[in-house]
């Protein structure tokens, strides 16, 4: 990597942000000759004119104005995940990386209940619908759905999940689709779940249903067959909150089981250490208790 020195990229950017020589001098505890001096041998190894000078103060040249940019954000790239880092170190926590839909109807109803039972344990909940890297060190664990064949983690199986159709209570006035047929000539909301498995068991894989709306979250695809805009095929693990609560209702009795699953999974060539064994254990028992009230 050809990287120019830290130390004159840093007198650099300040001198560009505050617009003085010496405001950046007092900034970075060092004189008003030695930031002239970074700056100097910035433009060397660019070979570049980064200022110019008007009068006594030194101004950006256009390329200068470019490149300052560019490099405030670079820094404060590296600046947020070192503070990231070191917050981690200093303060031990626990980062878990899970879907915005399963955070959001799964485990924050039940998450009351692990901060609880382990107060002095600090968890991190990162909520994305893309697979945590671990290489950065930045995420410890993640609660991934699919068929659990992941290299380079440690996959343990959390639970199964099924198929059901929803829909609002009062959609269509009421009048609620009860057969396959019926719930395929209805407004259909899609997101991440494929038909075949549930027409399939429906009897009707010939169909193909096409969507009315279609998002790339369930969390959106359920708030919207929640406020009535169409039926949805979704999965049971994150609708069954919504329909005890009847802000949803299961149309048919067809469930057939999903072909993912839930894991949890954490870097293969890490330590398992006291704080994931704590999340893993009350995520066990958590999962036995929702399958028990199924």
């Amino acid at each position: 990597m050809k990287l120019p020195p830290l130390a004159a990229l840093r007198a650099f950017e300040a001198l560009a942000r505050l617009g003085k020589v010496n405001l950046a001098a007092i900034e970075l505890h060092v004189t008003h000759s030695a930031v002239s001096h970074q700056i100097r041998s910035l433009e060397e190894y660019l070979d570049i004119a980064l200022v110019m000078r008007s009068g006594r103060a030194l101004v950006l040249t256009d390329e200068g104005r470019i490149y300052a940019y560019q490099i405030r954000q670079a820094l404060g790239e590296i600046a947020g995940v070192t503070e990231k880092f070191l917050a981690k170190t200093r303060h031990p926590q626990l980062t878990l990386s899970v879907l915005p839909s399963f955070a959001m109807y799964w485990l924050l109803p039940r998450l009351h209940a692990f901060t609880s039972a382990h107060p002095q344990l600090r968890l991190k909940v990162e909520s994305t619908m893309e697979f945590a890297s671990f290489e950065a060190g930045l995420v410890d664990c993640a609660i991934r759905f699919g068929h659990g064949q992941w290299p380079d983690v440690h996959c343990e199986t959390l639970m199964n999940d099924s198929l059901l159709v929803v829909a609002a209570p009062g959609f269509n006035n009421g009048t609620l689709p009860a057969t396959a047929q019926a719930i395929l000539e209805q407004p259909l909301l899609h997101a991440s779940e494929s038909w075949p498995t549930w027409l399939s068991a429906a009897g009707v894989e010939a169909q193909r249903p096409q969507a009315s709306l279609e998002f790339t979250d369930s969390t959106l695809m359920l708030e919207a067959v929640r406020l009535g805009h169409g039926v949805a095929l979704t999965r049971r693990s994150i609708a069954h909150s919504l329909i005890q609560r009847a802000e949803l209702v299961k149309l048919t009795t067809i469930e057939p089981t999903h072909s993912s699953r839930y894991y949890l999974v954490w870097p293969a060539g890490s330590k398992r250490s006291a704080q994931l064994t704590a999340l893993h254990n009350w995520l066990k028992d958590q999962v036995i208790a929702y399958q028990a009230d199924l």
